[in-house]
């Protein structure tokens, strides 16, 4: 797909993989929505992005009800026209072991990661019927291997996963939707998950960032942000052990941190 040209919504624009992806298609010839809960953030966002080809419009926020989701497609058909791209980037995870019902939590960690990106696949579906648009979806290799302290945060990318797969069989039109897998990323994302330990296998946001552009442009529906990630894959596939292995290695390691962390609030 043609990227220069077009019309771009971004969520999750402030910070992470959302603002690297605006700087990596800053420069080119787009209109771009920039979407954000905070509003100070989004702002520093754009102005660094800010150039001579690109407009970039902000939008502030809360993507995790529906009338932030619907309020933001509203600003962006009153301002662009149309949307040709949609880039669902904004979620967040937990870092923690599961152990007391937390409705609430649940609650809000599935309406951001979950709710408005399967949201937003729906709203492009009934806005623009027979047109030649793509959702990006962004799932993580948390999605496919799960790892200690993160069994909600890789329940909601799993459930991308299989919404996306369904979807396909049900559109039949191969391109529409296009998930990510990332590694974890080099930002304040594991900060706010928790003071979360960088994991074994991570990468910059704006190496996620270039990832993402170059699949688009190669029409891929499934996009890759590591070479690492397809053979490290069928490893965990042909070869359970491997996916065991990685799985204890990181294990331990977050759980030393989380013990010393626990130490240092006590």
């Amino acid at each position: 797909m043609e990227i220069d040209g077009n019309r771009i919504v971004i969520t999750g624009a402030s910070s992470g993989i959302g603002r690297a992806l605006l700087q990596e298609l800053s420069g080119r010839q787009l209109q771009v929505v920039a979407a954000g809960r905070d509003q100070a953030r989004l702002q520093d966002a754009v102005e660094s992005a800010r150039a001579l080809q690109t407009e970039i419009l902000p939008f502030a926020g809360d993507l995790a009800l529906q009338e932030g989701v619907d309020a933001l497609f509203a600003y962006a058909l009153q301002q662009m026209g149309g949307i040709d791209l949609f880039f669902a980037i904004a979620g967040f995870a937990y870092w923690e072991w599961v152990e007391e019902p937390a409705w609430r939590r649940m609650e809000a960690i599935y309406r951001t990661n979950v709710f408005s990106p399967i949201y937003a696949v729906q709203k492009m579906h009934a806005l623009f019927p027979g047109a030649d648009y793509r959702v990006v979806l962004t799932s993580s290799i948390l999605g496919r291997v799960g790892l200690e302290g993160y069994a909600l945060y890789s329940s909601t990318k799993a459930a991308l996963d299989r919404f996306a797969e369904v979807y396909r069989l049900e559109v039949g039109k191969p391109g529409r939707l296009t998930l990510v897998y990332p590694l974890a990323v080099r930002s304040g994302f594991l900060e706010t998950a928790g003071s979360a330990p960088t994991p074994w296998l991570s990468q910059s946001p704006e190496a996620v960032a270039r990832g993402m552009v170059r699949g688009i442009e190669r029409n891929r529906e499934t996009i890759y942000t590591s070479w690492i990630l397809p053979p490290m894959l069928l490893a965990n596939h042909l070869f359970p052990f491997t996916r065991r292995w990685y799985q204890a290695l990181d294990g331990r390691v977050g759980r030393r941190h989380w013990a010393a962390r626990e130490k240092r609030v006590d």
